[in-house]
């Protein structure tokens, strides 16, 4: 199962519940899907902290890191002989020809970030009511449910199905954590 962002336990503060031994599985199944749909969203692992060592090919003495934010450069080789290379926030440059190079890296935050933690509870808090009611995982845009003779309306007929964020926190976190995000994890190079 993919690392989840937050666990059963920040959820349940959040929400000021404790959840059953047989919730607990289920709720961190939910979170590790909503960390999942955060993690789309940027393209990128966030979190936890991975060190990986890929080859990839310089176009014209520049790599692009894969993955961010990056937290180290540990070597970039070519034949296992070291190569010279700058780095700069997410790529490396003044790598000499084109030819592929091994490169070894750390990229990832520690520790989940708060947003992460408090966007991927936002996400299964809301897909709780749903659940809980019976309605099911892909009844988004709930808008309103009255108790006696059960009645559900949605806002937007449902458009915004499954666990979803709104536009405006959805283009936050790929603001905080996409590519081009400005977040710093550990020391540059």
């Amino acid at each position: 199962m993919v690392d989840a962002f937050a666990t059963y336990t920040d959820l349940g503060s959040r929400l000021n519940r404790t959840f059953t031994s047989d919730e607990q599985t289920w709720v961190t199944t939910l979170l590790a899907d909503a960390s999942t749909y955060l993690r789309s969203l940027v393209q990128q692992q966030i979190y936890p902290q991975s060190v990986v060592t890929y080859t990839d090919y310089p176009q014209q003495g520049r790599v692009d890191l894969p993955q961010y934010p990056v937290v180290s450069v540990t070597s970039v080789q070519r034949d296992g002989v070291d190569v010279y290379y700058k780095y700069r926030p997410g790529y490396l440059y003044c790598i000499r020809d084109d030819d592929p190079v091994d490169i070894a890296y750390t990229f990832g935050f520690a520790d989940a970030p708060d947003l992460c933690v408090s966007f991927a509870c936002i996400l299964v808090s809301s897909a709780l009511l749903t659940l809980e009611a019976g309605i099911g995982l892909t009844a988004g845009g709930l808008s309103s449910v009255a108790l006696d003779d059960f009645k559900a309306a949605w806002a937007d007929a449902g458009a915004s199905s499954g666990m979803v964020l709104p536009e405006e926190q959805e283009e936050l976190f790929c603001r905080q954590f996409g590519r081009g995000s400005t977040s710093v994890v550990g020391p540059y190079l």
